[in-house]
């Protein structure tokens, strides 16, 4: 136990601040989030019980999430912060199974190391907060290594661990499809190192049968919705030219990993790069041309002699599974950073394994090489926490000046405090708004406000038919809850001004906006 203290301190310290950052600044939800969060609320009501994401068939982890927020919800009640306790509480699950994985392959003070730098990892933080059908996803890239590793290294195989790990597979698959590459390389690399027989393979076939069972059952009493969804209509061969062309790579390599490594990793991409995304790249290739430089040279020996044979081989090990994790994010027609976060698992080890390898060395200036290595990324895991403590906001989506594409915006929670205010004290009970604030509003206020992005030509119900979504009166006077920026605005007031004969009331909250439908007859409030 005493060798596991370093970890044990880190995963203490690791909790504590995740748990401030929570109740500081993390009281408000994206859309998704609200979803979840009223998934979660209809189950506990007993209305409804999701088997995957509303409006969706996909991402079962979404429901997984759901189910879990029911239990702080029956002690606590329906609100933010015991929708998101769960998740920090998978985080820090998680951060366990990795240190589990990482201690299969490298040395106790190297998993030390890693554990460190993946706790502080700034393209995650957010996400240890936020259920967003994630937190399940990041659980399984360590379980599936940690048996993966257990078959690779055996000399006799043992059927029971490769049913296991085709029971495993099975489950996470159903959890969420983006695993299936994942899943799928492993099983590849299992192949070319020779250890599948007839009868170990018909066995991991019989447990990735059984542990994708409820997901096949699923399919065949709805009409293969989750198969048509995952293999019709998710995926996209058009733009083929443009996504994989010289300008695409550029784009990539230039534009958006830099932003990938820094602490905006959500949704989308921001238009502007921190300066910690470009210090943690280059910390990042630097650990990954170092370790490409030694083992590529033994790839055939690799596949011979086994992956945890030596540490050489281990590297070449994550190289790979870090290359795996790139090809969802670089054939997905939309680029996104939710594509490409299992290879952070990965870096994180190939730079503790650096960091560690550089201050094992005699000469001076290769020890302050692996010690700024490590202090950069302390610097901007820090960064990040502090940034992420200090400002409570949403990040969500908005729509362009152009009216055509969607740019990143930041909305601080006082601001959606504020129109929550403005509303009750107004008695308004029901308001048009843009799709990224609709199930925000509505779970934030435990379903009493009225919300509907329909208005706006948006049609996307996501409650099942037992559950119908109440939409605005016509009869009443229109009330909007719009982004004070947004290019509706201008076209909202006119049309209210027309319709009401006088112009609207206008409350300005910082970046939203409600405005109110007057009458004639009204006087001013």
């Amino acid at each position: 136990m005493r060798r596991h203290l370093p970890f044990l301190l880190i995963l203490g310290g690791t909790a504590i601040v995740r748990f401030v950052i929570l109740f500081a600044s993390q009281t408000h939800v994206t859309s998704d989030e609200a979803i979840i969060g009223l998934m979660a609320k209809h189950i506990l009501e007993g209305r409804a019980f999701p088997f995957y994401f509303y409006g969706i068939s996909y991402n079962a982890s979404c429901a997984w999430e759901a189910y879990l927020a029911v239990v702080p919800f029956a002690i606590a009640g329906v609100g933010v912060i015991a929708l998101k306790v769960p998740t920090v509480l998978l985080s820090l699950v998680c951060l366990t199974l990795f240190y589990m994985m990482t201690t299969r392959l490298y040395s106790i003070r190297v998993a030390t190391l890693a554990s460190l730098i993946f706790a502080l990892w700034p393209g995650l933080l957010k996400w240890h907060f936020q259920p967003r059908g994630y937190a399940f996803y990041f659980l399984f890239i360590p379980v599936l290594i940690i048996l993966f590793l257990i078959i690779e290294k055996e000399e006799i195989r043992r059927g029971r661990d490769f049913f296991f790990f085709g029971l495993i597979c099975g489950v996470a698959f159903w959890s969420m499809e983006l695993l299936l590459i994942t899943i799928a390389a492993l099983w590849l690399l299992l192949f070319l190192r020779r250890k599948f027989s007839i009868k170990t393979f018909a066995v991991w076939v019989g447990g990735f049968a059984i542990g994708y069972a409820p997901a096949i059952w699923w399919n065949l009493t709805h009409s293969f919705r989750n198969w048509h969804f995952l293999f019709f209509e998710k995926p996209e061969a058009g733009g083929l030219a443009a996504r994989f062309g010289l300008p695409a790579w550029r784009e990539i390599f230039l534009h958006e990993i830099p932003k990938f490594f820094s602490a905006d990793t959500v949704l989308w991409y921001y238009r502007e790069t921190p300066w910690a995304g470009y210090v943690l790249y280059f910390v990042t290739a630097l650990a990954v041309v170092l370790a490409a430089w030694s083992a590529l040279r033994q790839i055939r020996s690799s596949f011979k002699s086994g992956f945890s044979a030596t540490d050489t081989n281990k590297d070449l090990l994550m190289l790979i599974l870090i290359g795996v994790s790139f090809v969802p994010y670089v054939i997905a027609p939309l680029r996104v950073p939710g594509y490409f976060l299992a290879a952070s698992f990965f870096m994180s080890i190939l730079i503790a394994r650096q960091v560690d390898r550089f201050l094992g060395q005699k000469e001076m200036y290769v020890r302050a090489l692996g010690g700024a290595m490590l202090l950069a990324v302390i610097v901007c895991g820090v960064n990040a926490l502090i940034e992420a403590a200090a400002h409570n906001q949403i990040e969500t989506l908005t729509l362009c000046p152009n009216r055509q594409d969607h740019c990143m915006l930041r909305v601080p929670g006082r601001d959606i405090d504020a129109v929550k205010q403005d509303l009750e004290q107004t008695g308004i009970k029901a308001v048009w708004t843009t799709i990224s604030f609709v199930y925000p509003l509505i779970f934030e206020t435990g379903e009493k406000l009225v919300a509907s992005e329909s208005i706006f030509g948006v049609d996307r119900p996501i409650y099942p038919p037992s559950i119908p979504k109440p939409e605005p009166s016509s009869e009443d006077r229109s009330v909007f809850v719009i982004e004070a920026t947004s290019p509706y605005r201008p076209q909202i007031e006119t049309t209210l001004a027309l319709k009401g004969g006088a112009a609207p009331r206008i409350s300005e909250h910082g970046t939203l906006t409600v405005i109110e439908q007057r009458f004639g007859s009204e006087s001013p409030r």
